[in-house]
C-alpha cells in the first residue's frame, strides 16, 4: 500500500487519532481545495459577519475563525465528492488549520461536516448523539453559530458565478438581502434552503431576493 492510499485510509477512518494540524497553503495543495470557491465563501462568510454581528453576537476574535472555516467547509471534495461533509469533517480531524488555536479546532471540522445537508431541529437532536454531543455546550453552539454563517456563504457561491450581496434592508425582526449577479435567482434560491440552520438559532429572519435589472 502506498503512502497516499494509507493516508486516504486514515483520513476515511482515523476518528481518535492524534492531530496533525496543516497550514491553509499545505491543505489547498495536498486536499485539491478550489481556491476560488473558498475565497468567494470566505468574503461572503466576512461580510455576512459584519452585517449580522448584532444578531449573532460572536465577539470580533470568532471572525478570523469564521473566515479560516469558510476556506476549509470544501476540504473532503475531491476525496468524496457525494459525502465530502463527511470527508472533510475527519481530514480537519486529523489535519486541523494551523492557524486556528487548537481548542478551537473541532469547530472547523463540524463546520465542513455541517455545511451541506439540511438541517432541521430533528438533525440537531441527532447531532448532539455523535460526537458532536462530547464537546462543551459552548463548543457546541459557537459550532452552530460559526456554520450557520458559512452555510449562507456557500450558498452564495452556489453558481461560482461570484453572486454579491447588494441592498439589504432591515426590519423589526427581518433583514432582507438583494442578490446581485448573472445567476442571483440560483443562488438567492440557495440562500433561502441554506438559511434553516440560522433561522434554527436565531429569531430574526432572513429573506433573499435578486437585485432588480438595472
Amino acid at each position: 500500500m502506498s503512502s497516499d492510499d494509507r493516508s486516504s485510509k486514515a483520513d476515511r477512518s482515523g476518528e481518535g487519532m492524534l492531530p496533525e494540524p496543516l497550514p491553509l497553503e499545505d491543505l489547498y495543495h495536498i486536499y485539491g481545495i478550489e481556491r476560488s470557491h473558498a475565497d468567494n465563501v470566505a468574503r461572503n462568510a466576512l461580510e455576512l459577519f459584519d452585517i449580522l454581528n448584532s444578531i449573532h453576537l460572536l465577539c470580533p476574535e470568532m471572525r478570523n475563525l469564521v473566515e479560516i472555516a469558510a476556506l476549509v467547509h470544501d476540504t473532503g471534495a475531491a476525496t468524496d465528492f457525494e459525502n465530502h461533509h463527511k470527508a472533510g469533517r475527519l481530514i480537519l480531524l486529523k489535519h486541523p488549520p494551523s492557524e486556528v488555536p487548537e481548542r478551537l479546532w473541532p469547530v472547523v471540522s463540524w463546520t465542513a461536516f455541517l455545511h451541506k445537508k439540511r438541517i432541521g431541529s430533528e438533525k440537531l437532536v441527532k447531532l448532539k448523539e455523535k460526537e458532536f454531543g462530547k464537546m462543551s455546550g459552548e463548543l457546541q453552539e459557537l459550532t452552530l453559530r460559526v456554520a450557520a454563517l458559512v452555510r449562507l456563504a456557500d450558498a452564495l457561491d452556489y453558481s461560482r458565478m461570484e453572486s454579491r450581496l447588494g441592498k439589504i434592508t432591515f426590519g423589526k425582526r427581518s433583514i432582507r438581502f438583494e442578490i446581485e449577479g448573472q445567476e442571483a435567482a440560483i443562488d438567492t434560491e440557495r440562500m433561502a434552503k441554506k438559511g434553516d440552520l440560522w433561522h434554527l438559532l436565531y429569531d430574526t429572519r432572513l429573506e433573499f431576493r435578486p437585485a432588480p435589472e438595472k
